[in-house]
């Protein structure tokens, strides 16, 4: 009898469980089939629309900082185009300047050939009787000199025989002489032995002048062409004897030295007068550094202390 009661105990338990199974089993299967179109499915479509966003803000982030670099490589290249223009017109505006300069120059050494020959015409190289020499009586007097030069030349007599071509470039401009004198002497300073020797000679007889400042050009000219020459030794000693005792101070400046430091101190008061400071004190310091002693250098210290004040 327990026997019976328990095996229907468990049948009808057996019963029961498979009644539960079969509902669950059920439900399962409707949402795997229903997961594309369900609950399932919407919650697919979110995250495929917060990756998407994600995505997104990762591409704009990139175009931002691409925006970013392209914004500082074109601020570098513009940099570097204007530190490229200020430099091309720094050149350009020295290579100008030294243009001035170059002409400034010659025609300064033009207005004093033109002084000298204005000077010759008007009586001060007069020919036999006080008369003005002709240009064939020039043309003699020179080729003349032209003879003694090379006669001294023959002789061994260096420095004599320069000095003549010298005279025949500096006084006879436009000969057939003086062409020939300034080509001789090129060519003499333009070589060993003879440059040393004549840039020496020469800078030693304005030293015993007391003309220090040609000098001292003399000899800087020796050093800096024949370094290695036997008297550039002799050169860079009187170089700093020179500069050691403060000669230039105490040298001595011929009439056209002292016509030059005149006319740059007239420069810089005018520049001064002008209101323009910076070239008023160029041209104090000029007068000042290349003919230190002299009358106008001193006013010229004194005017460049008051410019520097201004």
């Amino acid at each position: 009898m327990r026997m019976t009661r328990l095996a229907a105990t468990l049948v009808f338990s057996s019963a029961v469980l498979a009644l539960a199974v079969s509902p669950a089993q059920a439900r399962s299967s409707r949402t795997n089939r229903n997961r594309d179109t369900g609950p399932y499915r919407l919650i697919d479509r979110d995250d495929d629309a917060a990756r998407k966003k994600k995505e997104d803000e990762r591409k704009k982030q990139a175009e931002e900082r691409k925006r970013i670099q392209d914004e500082r490589r074109k601020q570098q290249d513009d940099a570097r185009k204007a530190l490229e223009a200020q430099r091309k017109a720094s050149v350009e505006k020295a290579k100008q300047a030294q243009q001035a300069r170059q002409k400034a120059a010659q025609a300064k050494a033009k207005a004093k050939a033109t002084k000298k020959v204005a000077a010759r015409k008007g009586g001060k190289k007069a020919g036999k009787g006080g008369k003005t020499p002709t240009g064939d009586e020039r043309e003699e007097e020179a080729a003349t000199l032209r003879e003694d030069a090379d006669k001294a030349f023959d002789k061994g007599e260096l420095l004599p025989g320069v000095k003549l071509l010298r005279q025949i470039v500096d006084e006879y401009g436009g000969t057939d002489a003086e062409k020939s004198a300034e080509s001789q002497l090129d060519l003499l300073l333009s070589q060993e032995p003879f440059g040393p020797m004549i840039l020496l000679g020469e800078g030693e007889e304005r030293f015993g002048e007391m003309r220090y400042r040609c000098a001292r050009n003399k000899f800087a000219a020796l050093v800096q062409r024949f370094p290695r020459s036997e008297q550039a030794e002799a050169g860079r000693k009187r170089l700093d004897e020179i500069r050691d005792n403060d000669l230039l101070s105490k040298s001595l400046y011929t009439d056209e030295e002292i016509e030059d430091a005149r006319l740059w101190f007239l420069a810089g008061s005018i520049h001064l007068e002008n209101g323009r400071r910076g070239e008023a004190v160029s041209a104090y310091r000029r007068v000042i550094e290349e003919y230190p002693g002299c009358r106008f250098a001193k006013m010229a210290e004194e005017k460049l202390a008051a410019a520097q004040q201004t």
